[in-house]
Parts: structure tokens; sequence; C-alpha cells
């Protein structure tokens, strides 16, 4: 695969990422493509790099970038460090979308969207709301933020949580301090996604050092986050959204076993979404299986590479060109 890195804007926000190539590209080539991205507190060089190298294999080209709050990218705003909400996710990959469209390699009428974790919800938010992508995974999400966030800590943790939250948004808004608290504070607290994510994917990325602290950004990762981002998972639904994507496809991919999100989180999502639709079962959990040789990975990028040549196809008035 190759990759070169990109600058782009969102909302006035420097944002960094890459573009990612086939090893067989060809200058002057216009391809198929898909953005990758991240669940929140993900980083480029990891889920969105992992798709793209499996992606690249089937001839896409693909791009992954930092969030808003993620270093490289710039902050939202000099005054709200990591402050973050799927809200302004939900810009973010729009603009990136936009900006993958126009580049040199790309077929801009033949581009599609990936969303890894809560990414995929927010992917299905854009894709309702941009004609322009022409078709959208997403890979062990939600449908509705607050039953996975309740499901996922139990009523009594997650009636704390909403309290807490309560409380630092009044902070937030009367005194403008971003209180900051480790991320995984008001999040379903599930091992597999916690303590695997931290001990097995970071740590390889960041070269096997300890306390997985980032070489490039010179801090531990996760770093500690705006709290705001734990109001956006309660509130972000997108039961009325995924509808509205037809006629372009859907495809849901999820874990048998995640604990993290439930597995009706897919079910409504495949029921609630309209044809062309696929729903695709890794025989796994979360997270453990997220490696580039593993076959449950390799079967789902197989079956991703397959719906995306499949309904990466340009539409007219809705209606897509036969």
């Amino acid at each position: 695969m190759k990759q070169r890195e990109v600058v782009f804007y969102s909302e006035g926000a420097k944002m960094v990422g890459n573009i990612y190539l086939p090893d067989d590209y060809k200058k002057g080539e216009k391809r198929p493509a898909v953005l990758c991205n991240s669940g929140w507190t993900g980083v480029n060089k990891c889920y969105p790099a992992l798709y793209a190298r499996a992606l690249t294999g089937y001839g896409f080209v693909c791009m992954g970038f930092d969030y808003r709050g993620f270093k490289p990218s710039e902050d939202v705003h000099p005054k709200l460090p990591k402050y973050t909400t799927l809200e302004t996710e939900v810009e973010d990959i729009n603009n990136a979308f936009t900006f993958m469209q126009v580049q040199e390699e790309v077929d801009p009428e033949r581009c599609g969207l990936l969303g890894w974790g809560v990414g995929g919800a927010v992917c299905v938010t854009v894709a309702a709301r941009d004609k322009q992508v022409k078709a959208v995974a997403t890979l062990n999400s939600f449908v509705d933020g607050e039953r996975w966030m309740r499901m996922g800590m139990g009523n009594d943790a997650f009636g704390k949580s909403v309290e807490r939250l309560r409380q630092d948004r009044i902070k937030r808004i009367t005194t403008n301090d971003p209180v900051l608290r480790h991320p995984y504070i008001d999040y379903p607290n599930i091992t597999e996604s916690g303590d695997f994510y931290t001990d097995h994917v970071l740590k390889e990325i960041n070269g096997g050092i300890n306390d997985s602290v980032n070489k490039d950004n010179g801090e531990e990762f996760p770093t500690p986050m705006s709290t705001a981002i734990g109001e956006s998972f309660i509130r972000f639904n997108i039961e009325d959204l995924l509808p509205r994507v037809s006629p372009r496809a859907v495809f849901v991919g999820h874990g048998y076993y995640n604990e993290l999100h439930h597995r009706i989180e897919a079910e409504e999502a495949y029921r609630l979404a309209k044809e062309p639709k696929e729903l695709y079962y890794v025989e796994g959990k979360h997270n453990e299986w997220m490696f580039d040789n593993d076959p449950k990975f390799k079967g789902l990028a197989a079956a991703l590479a397959d719906f995306f040549k499949k309904n990466l196809k340009p539409f007219k008035f809705g209606v897509q060109d036969k």
C-alpha cells in the first residue's frame, strides 16, 4: 500500500490524514474510493489504516484521518482543548469525504463511507444527508445511543453517568472549563474494548512502549477528553436516518458475540435500512479479531470489498444508474 499525508479543513480546524493507494495504482487512474473512519477514540494509524490496507488490496483508493481533538488534527477551538462530539465528527467526516472526492486518484462518482464503532452511526448520518455518498458500511456500531449506553453500563452506572455529565455541562457552560476526564469514565467499561484496545492495538502502533504513550504526540492515549462527547453518545440516534440512505446501499457488520455494542443494534440497523442492504456477522466479539491476518477480519474485508464493488455506482435524481 502506498500513502501520502494530506491536510484539509473542517469548520476552520486543520485536519490531518492520509490517502492510501493500491500498490498497482498507476498515475492518471480514477478509482472508486472509501473513506475509512474510526470509533471516537480511534486514531487514523489504527483502524482506518487497517481497513485501508485491506481495501487497497482489492483495488480501492482509501482515506483516513484523525477527528478534531485528536492530534495531529487541531482542536475545535483554542479555548476548548480535547473537545469533540459525535455531531462535530459528522462535520469532519462529511468534509473529509468531499476532500477525498476531489483527489486526483479518485472517481468522485464512486465514493463510499466506512465507519467503525460509534463511527458507524456517524457515517450513516453523513450518508443520509449527503447524496454524494454512494454506499455506507456501519461496523460494530449502534442505532440508539441511549439504549446502547444503558445496556452496556447497567441502569445504576448509566444513571450516575447522566448526572455527572449534567454537572459537567453546567460547569462547562458557566465557567468555560472544558472538564476533561478519561474517556472511558462515561462509556461502557468492557474489557474487550478498553483493555484489549490499549494493551494490544495501541502498544502495537506505538512500537510496544509502555503506558501506550503515542510517539508522535508525546502524550498518553487515550488522552483525557471533554465530557461533551458522553452527552452526544446518549442523544445520538439514527433510527429516522437509516431509511433515508436508500436507494444507496447499507452494509451492517457486527461481532455476533459483541459485549460492547449489543447485537440488537445490528439487528435494528438492518431492519430499519431499506434495500439494498446487507447484514454480515463476524464470529467474534468487538475487536479481538481486528488484525490484518486474522481470518475473521479477512472474511469481513472480503465481504466489504464485494459490497463496495457492487454498490459504488453513480446515481441520478435518486435512481441508481443501470
